[in-house]
């Protein structure tokens, strides 16, 4: 943890209360902590590095989820799976749902966009299968949806050759703004408006 060499009093080192002592500095290290975290965070976690105790750590936890949602921050404080995490505020999610699918988009090729939706449909599917279906063969836009973390192997299928399977990750859906597959439109939907395009055409 890096901070400020000229900290006030408050803020200042103090082994007998911790690694400092001043709350609102607390706060600051707390949710810094939070900030850079992939994953949730335990208190016992936090505790170590600031050499406070778990009390003091739930304490600056209720301080901050307080301050979140009396100030309508974007983001908020929950408390899983025995830890805490930093999440979006739930009254944007239409608003980032837009922007995600926007940022989407711009980082990813027609191609690479294709094979997502095939995959999300279709999982666990081949390259073949995805090649079948798209018409075009899909090597390199699935090694690139793979780095991306959109998608991942899921086992091989049992016959000559043993092809990798592919799913789609936890991230794809984080970055869609829905919770499971069963969230995407049903392929009827699609295929009708699809059918109500070309006849508009």
């Amino acid at each position: 943890m890096v901070g400020d060499k000229n900290i006030s009093n408050n803020d200042s080192k103090n082994k007998s209360t911790g690694l400092y002592s001043g709350e609102s500095w607390l706060k600051t290290c707390i949710e810094g902590i939070l900030f850079v975290s992939e994953g949730i965070v335990k208190a016992r976690d936090i505790s170590s590095v600031l050499e406070i105790t778990e009390k003091k750590v739930y304490e600056i936890i209720e301080l901050l989820e307080k301050e979140y949602i009396d100030e309508n921050r974007g983001f908020i404080l929950k408390r899983v799976a025995g830890g805490f995490r930093l999440y979006s505020n739930p009254a944007l999610s239409e608003i980032l749902i837009k922007f995600i699918k926007s940022n989407i988009r711009a980082h990813l090729s027609q191609a690479a966009l294709e094979t997502l939706a095939i995959i999300s449909y279709r999982q666990p599917v081949t390259r073949t299968q995805v090649a079948e279906i798209r018409g075009v063969r899909t090597d390199s836009v699935i090694l690139t949806l793979v780095d991306k973390g959109l998608i991942k192997e899921s086992g091989k299928l049992k016959e000559p050759g043993n092809p990798i399977l592919y799913k789609i990750t936890d991230r794809f859906l984080e970055l869609l703004g829905i919770e499971s597959l069963k969230d995407l439109p049903p392929l009827d939907d699609i295929k009708e408006n699809e059918e109500d395009n070309r006849i508009l055409e």
